[in-house]
């Protein structure tokens, strides 16, 4: 067998689309360019005697943390370590940028081999799925441009690094699917963006100072995407709030993740904010 890895083109997206449906994924076309801009370099095809075989993506978030994502093999593919081989290339696309400590999101299934390789359990994660519905909201308002490094600084230290790069271009492609919530001195306490996938509407990340302000967003997202399928990815345990707030809304567990980290995992953030995720791709 003679495996290559490249580096990822768009010419490869229709591949990456074939891969995540055969997964049963829900990232759009989209999802792959966003990952290209972010990180040109750190994107890769695998080829198996010269026939494309799998994915890599990666993220990185300053000098702080980096992140892989869609590790993905063709199934008849699977089982010659074209995987391994994709995630090594990832981490040491990561470290050769000078960031040490690698993180990911892990299904059942590859928290196997990342254990193998020394990635530690951080939190787990539950993705929801449920419907958006009409419902009153307050002092909740629709994001502007002028919002965003506001919004910037508020998230880092929640989410541990400063992810400019995700918020910008998501705000960019979804302005009508991002939210805050201002109190009266019009300082803002949270916030959430939205966007569309294969199977459903994903929120995330949805980011709150408190379980009050967490509810109004959530309403909000659910207002605005009434009649809608819905996703999204909650911290369990290092938030004690996301799990009761969206079993009041008939969100039900559609399956688990375990967030993982390999090195020392100096910049945790504050997980009991952050009440869905941006994506177990990128964090």
């Amino acid at each position: 067998m003679q495996l290559e890895i490249r580096r990822m083109t768009t010419n490869d997206i229709p591949f990456g689309m074939e891969l995540k449906n055969i997964a049963g994924w829900n990232q759009l076309e989209a999802d792959w360019r966003r990952f290209l801009k972010l990180e040109p370099n750190g994107c890769f095809v695998a080829l198996r005697d010269g026939e494309r075989a799998g994915t890599v993506t990666t993220i990185n978030y300053g000098k702080k943390f980096g992140w892989v994502g869609m590790v993905l093999v063709h199934p008849t593919k699977r089982r010659r370590g074209i995987g391994t081989a994709l995630l090594h290339r990832g981490i040491e696309y990561i470290k050769n940028c000078g960031v040490k400590v690698v993180k990911l999101d892990a299904t059942p299934l590859g928290e196997k081999l990342y254990d193998t390789l020394g990635f530690k359990k951080e939190y787990k994660l539950e993705r929801r799925e449920g419907k958006g519905r009409q419902l009153r909201v307050r002092n909740v308002k629709g994001m502007a441009e002028n919002d965003l490094e506001e919004i910037i600084r508020f998230d880092k230290k929640y989410f541990g690094a400063d992810r400019r790069g995700v918020l910008e271009k998501l705000f960019a492609e979804f302005s009508d699917l991002c939210y805050l919530w201002r109190d009266d001195k019009n300082t803002k306490r949270g916030y959430f963006m939205a966007r569309p996938g294969y199977n459903a509407y994903q929120i995330g990340p949805w980011v709150s100072e408190t379980p009050i302000v967490a509810e109004e967003l959530f309403k909000a997202a659910l207002n605005k995407l009434a009649g809608e399928t819905i996703f999204f990815d909650i911290p369990l345990m290092v938030n004690k709030y996301a799990a009761k707030l969206v079993n009041r809304y008939d969100f039900e567990p559609q399956r688990g993740f375990t967030r993982m980290y390999l090195g020392e995992n100096k910049y945790p953030g504050k997980p009991e904010g952050i009440y869905a995720i941006s994506g177990v791709e990128k964090g």
